[in-house]
């Protein structure tokens, strides 16, 4: 791992307010691009207190942009702060790797330091993505395998295949295609226009489900609200469980500590939930 170089240094100033009056935070960030050619198939990413968003796009480069980021009251305090993150770009084989981090004692940095990191790339390149203390969104290409923890997550127009593992970190789903497998603690899921066989291990949070497909959903989760709006539920097989909760169908009638199954004529996919200590609803959207 190489200390950090700039291409760019800029600072700015931004204003928050405390009950002595006004202080103003400067803010204080390099900026690094990079550009690698059609032989990079996949993007590892090892991050940091990162923001991190990687968008699939019809270009034929995968494009990198790091900006490391430091806040502080203090101008010349931000920028020196600077000096301690780290960050590589590294390539092995036909895979792109990129990773941060901060160095120094926690007594010697007396600034918020950050980083932001951007990739635009092909959108049939892999993406691996792991980050800590940090927002990560992913957007618009084939294949994703992410880990975060603490952070957040969004992922938008997937077409082949999801692994997402997370911890203390809420995600959005959208339009999610192929494969999906989700494995999550205290993390709440909302998903929407979601079209790919899905299997959820889940614990402490609450799952929500706007417009599922054909293929199936299966969950399996404790102490997880679960909650399911479909275009027509009866086209759906059900195989739902609660111990310790309360099964809603779209007809109004409820299930205590009862396992519900139904299976229509015609099917439109499985639904197959089981969660306990809390409750399972399915309506119409």
């Amino acid at each position: 791992m190489k200390l950090l170089h700039y291409i760019a240094l800029t600072s700015v100033m931004l204003w928050t307010f405390n009950l002595a009056g006004q202080e103003v935070i400067q803010k204080a960030s390099g900026s690094d691009e990079r550009s690698f050619g059609k032989e990079i198939k996949a993007v590892s990413v090892f991050g940091e207190k990162a923001s991190v968003t990687v968008r699939g796009a019809d270009v034929a480069e995968v494009k990198v942009m790091l900006r490391p980021v430091s806040r502080n009251s203090d101008k010349e305090k931000a920028v020196a702060d600077l000096k301690y993150i780290n960050y590589s770009v590294e390539k092995e084989g036909d895979r792109l790797i990129i990773r941060n981090s901060f160095r120094g004692n926690p007594g010697q940095i007396t600034s918020n330091l950050t980083m932001e990191i951007e990739i635009v790339m092909p959108n049939s390149v892999q993406a691996d993505i792991t980050n800590l203390y940090g927002p990560v969104k992913i957007s618009n290409i084939a294949s994703v395998n992410v880990s975060v923890s603490f952070g957040s997550l969004r992922l938008t127009g997937i077409s082949s295949e999801s692994i997402i593992k997370a911890r203390y970190s809420d995600m959005e789903l959208e339009a999610v295609h192929g494969k999906l497998e989700i494995t999550s603690e205290k993390s709440d899921i909302n998903a929407t226009a979601l079209d790919a066989a899905t299997t959820i291990n889940c614990s402490y949070g609450t799952a929500n489900f706007e417009t599922v497909g054909a293929e199936p959903l299966t969950v399996r989760g404790y102490r997880t609200t679960v909650n399911i709006r479909v275009d027509d539920p009866g086209k759906y097989q059900y195989n739902l469980r609660s111990p310790q909760g309360t099964i809603t169908m779209p007809d109004g009638k409820q299930y205590r500590n009862q396992p519900v199954e139904v299976t229509p004529r015609s099917s439109a996919g499985l639904i197959d939930v089981t969660t306990s200590y809390c409750d399972i609803t399915i309506a119409k959207k």
